[in-house]
């Protein structure tokens, strides 16, 4: 029994290294004090909060793929938007991935609910909340970095 609980140790242990996408993590600030003046500079912190504090990639990105990609957000954002099964109140692409942020159910990707839910709910937490903690300057960064990993063009200031 001891043998083999080492082995399942072990083989969870190289599952985890080879297999789940590393996330960086930093002690979370006490929030960003000054926007970024310019549009570069708020897609620079949406990149680094959505691959670090964010911990985005680690379900979004292929490694993971315990949530639905985000490569073709700004396509999928208006498709959704105009699904039955919608139930937010955004009217673009950037207000429904503000929205998907801090309420995730209001739309459910089909697959992706939480098991039993009949993918009424998300698993994926409200972002402001606990210890991701995103605050407004955030939550735009992540929106605008996704938006222009997206292909739309931005304006060049961040205000």
């Amino acid at each position: 029994i001891a043998a083999f609980s080492m082995f399942a140790v072990l083989c969870y242990a190289v599952f985890v290294e080879v297999v789940v996408p590393p996330v960086k993590t930093a002690v979370k600030p006490g929030g960003v004090a000054v926007a970024p003046e310019t549009i570069e500079g708020l897609i620079s912190l949406g990149e680094g909060l959505y691959n670090g504090r964010g911990a985005c990639a680690l379900c979004h990105e292929s490694a993971g793929r315990r949530a639905p990609s985000l490569s073709a957000i700004i396509q999928t954002a208006e498709e959704r938007i105009k699904n039955t099964a919608y139930k937010g109140n955004a009217k673009n692409a950037e207000e429904y991935i503000i929205e998907s942020m801090v309420n995730p159910s209001a739309y459910v990707v089909s697959g992706f609910g939480v098991k039993g839910s009949s993918d009424a709910l998300s698993p994926m937490p409200d972002v402001t909340k606990g210890a991701i903690g995103l605050n407004q300057t955030e939550l735009k960064a992540v929106t605008m970095y996704l938006l222009k990993r997206g292909g739309l063009p931005l304006q060049q200031e961040a205000r």
